[in-house]
Order: C-alpha cells, then sequence, then structure tokens
C-alpha cells in the first residue's frame, strides 16, 4: 500500500503537471484502492477547480496567488458539496476528510511556490552558437567553456546560483568549478553528464551517429536517458561512446581507455585559447609568443609591470597586441616574428 508521502507528492505533481505515465498509474490505483486517498482527491480536485490559481509571469503576483489560495481555503474549510462521480464509493468522516484536505492545500501551495520561485522557467536559458570560429565563455559561477565551430550551448541564466544546466549540440570542452551544493549537469543528445568539479570533453556534432566524452580529470557519471539502468563513471584518461543507433535495450555506453597523449592531441583545439586576468605583461608576452610562436621585446621596466585580462581566441597577433594598446597606451611594431613593445612617446 502507498504511504502517505508518496501519496502526497505524486498528486503534487500531478497538481504542478509534472507526473509522468508510469507515477500517474500509481496515482490512480492508490485513489482506487484506498477510500481515504479517493476522498481527498475529489475533495481537492474540486477545491481547486473552483479556487483555481493561473500562471502568471510575475513571480510576485504568483506568490500571492497561492497565498490567496490558502487564505481562502482557512476561511471556508471546503464548505459547499461536490457533485462526486463516484458517490458509492466514498464513506468517510466529514470532519477529517476537510482538516486533512486543508493541511494537504497547504502543503501543496507550499510545493507549489518553491517551484515557483527557485525553478527556471523553458525560456530562461541563454544560447551561444558558433559559425567559422570557435569561442571562449566563462559562466557566471567560474566555469569555464571553449566552444568549438559550428555548435550551440545553452544554460540556465542565474547560472551557479538556481542550478547548473547546460546542453551542448557539437564540440565543447569543460573545466568545470567545484560545487558540491550545486552539481552541474550537462546534456548531450540521449545522454546526461553529472559532475562536480572536473575537466573534460564532449562530442555530439548532429550528423554523426556517436556522441563522446573524454575525461582529463576528476570524476564524472553519465547516464543513458532512454535507459536509466545504462550508466557508467568515467575515470581520467576514459572516453565513453554513445551509439545513437542502437536500439533501446542495447547497451549504448562503450567505455574504452585513452593514451593522456592521444587525449591531449584530441583537445589540442583549445590550446590556443589564452585567457588572462591581470596578469603581468612581462608574464603574458611569454604565452604570447607560445601562441603566436613570436619574439616579444618589452623596452620598459615600467611597462612589464602593467597588468592585463582578456582572452585571445581567433586574434591575429596584430589584432592582439592593438587589443592590448587599447587597455594601456603603447606603441609597438611587428616585423616578421619579432614584436618590439615601448612606452607610447
Amino acid at each position: 500500500m502507498m504511504n502517505r508521502q508518496k501519496f502526497i507528492k505524486l498528486f503534487s505533481q500531478k497538481i504542478s503537471g509534472e507526473i509522468n505515465a508510469e507515477n500517474q498509474d500509481l496515482l490512480n490505483a492508490a485513489i482506487s484502492e484506498n477510500e481515504h486517498y479517493s476522498a481527498l482527491a475529489d475533495d481537492l480536485e474540486n477545491y481547486l477547480l473552483k479556487h483555481p490559481t493561473t500562471v502568471s509571469p510575475d513571480r510576485q503576483q504568483q506568490l500571492n496567488q497561492i497565498w490567496a489560495t490558502i487564505g481562502a481555503n482557512e476561511n471556508e474549510q471546503f464548505k459547499g458539496k461536490y457533485s462526486y462521480s463516484k458517490p458509492n464509493k466514498i464513506v468517510r468522516s466529514a470532519i477529517w476528510i476537510r482538516s486533512a484536505a486543508a493541511i494537504i492545500i497547504i502543503f501543496f501551495a507550499g510545493i507549489l511556490l518553491y517551484r515557483l520561485l527557485n525553478k527556471q522557467q523553458p525560456n530562461e536559458f541563454e544560447q551561444l552558437t558558433t559559425q567559422e570560429v570557435k569561442t571562449f565563455k566563462m559562466l557566471d559561477d567560474g566555469t569555464k567553456v571553449w566552444l568549438n565551430k559550428y555548435s550551440t550551448l545553452r544554460y540556465n541564466k542565474g547560472f551557479g546560483a538556481r542550478g547548473r544546466e547546460i546542453t551542448i549540440e557539437g564540440k565543447a570542452y569543460f573545466d568545470v568549478v567545484k560545487n558540491e551544493q550545486v552539481p552541474l549537469y550537462v546534456h548531450a543528445g540521449n545522454i546526461d553528464i553529472e559532475v562536480k568539479g572536473t575537466a573534460f570533453s564532449v562530442k555530439a556534432e548532429k550528423n554523426s551517429k556517436d556522441i563522446e566524452v573524454a575525461l582529463l580529470r576528476g570524476l564524472i557519471e553519465i547516464s543513458d536517458r532512454l535507459n536509466k539502468n545504462n550508466s557508467l563513471l568515467l575515470h581520467p584518461n576514459q572516453k565513453i561512446i554513445y551509439n545513437t543507433l542502437l536500439k533501446d535495450k542495447e547497451n549504448k555506453l562503450q567505455m574504452k581507455l585513452v593514451n593522456p597523449a592521444v587525449l591531449l592531441n584530441e583537445t589540442k583545439w583549445i590550446a590556443d585559447t589564452l585567457v588572462f586576468k591581470k596578469e603581468k605583461l612581462k608574464d603574458l608576452a611569454l604565452k604570447i609568443e607560445k601562441k603566436y610562436d613570436v619574439k616579444i621585446d618589452i623596452q620598459s621596466e615600467a611597462l612589464k609591470e602593467k597588468r592585463f585580462s582578456g582572452i585571445f581566441i581567433n586574434e591575429t597577433i596584430e589584432q592582439a597586441i592593438a587589443s592590448l594598446k587599447l587597455s594601456y597606451p603603447m606603441n609597438y611594431t611587428i616585423n616578421k616574428r619579432l614584436v618590439v613593445i615601448k612606452e607610447q612617446e
């Protein structure tokens, strides 16, 4: 027999419209087999029909509507008669039913209030799409994302504060900030990836039959959304390949070990992305030399100590040095592979 806590949970899912087919069957069976659950369900449904709470994009308005429902319930205590479709099944104490129904209405209102104030709406997502050039994005919680060409990244607003949900189509590399209280979920095709703090790559290109996930450090769990019994823990230097063409009952998740050198080669497309924050020019110059295969000569000790922040992804060496000049006045010349930087006269 279903316990009361389970019944309340399923009925709240029904009210909020989030119940799935399996749980709907369980709820229907409980109502059919237990006269108390049946009575409560009838009273609650009739009360909500007479006192609907509309959905509003204004969360404060939604809050007022819910508390108005609670207040009305407290005042009325379910006064009035209802026409039940199956009166022969309902044998109960009216006082007990009204009290229990009042408690559950307030409980449901609390659940709905929490969801309205904390759950992201379907349209509350940011989207980033690349075409012929790759890009870099640092999310609100500090998680770094390198998005390859012709790829799309979607992530929830308030990222890190109200959940961390990402959907990827294409190719991306993630360096995730650890937050045990708010795990990060990446969705690619029909697989879900749960992480807390790690670095990994995802390849889920539209025209490919395979989805690939490779882990460089940390630990992630990967599950098949179409088969909840099919999940794997991925350790560093391991890769899973998910075959989208296999039938639902077949094991679509195939794991294999990857040589670290091969793994680095697969992610070399992110290596030329240069991210720097409040970095001294003398230190930044070394990274620029490596990225662009040039030699930089800074002819000012004071200039060497100046700090810069920014990102170089697809910029040429000329564009990169010009952008530094926008942050601090300087003169520069570029002659083949030699870059000379001087104080502005």
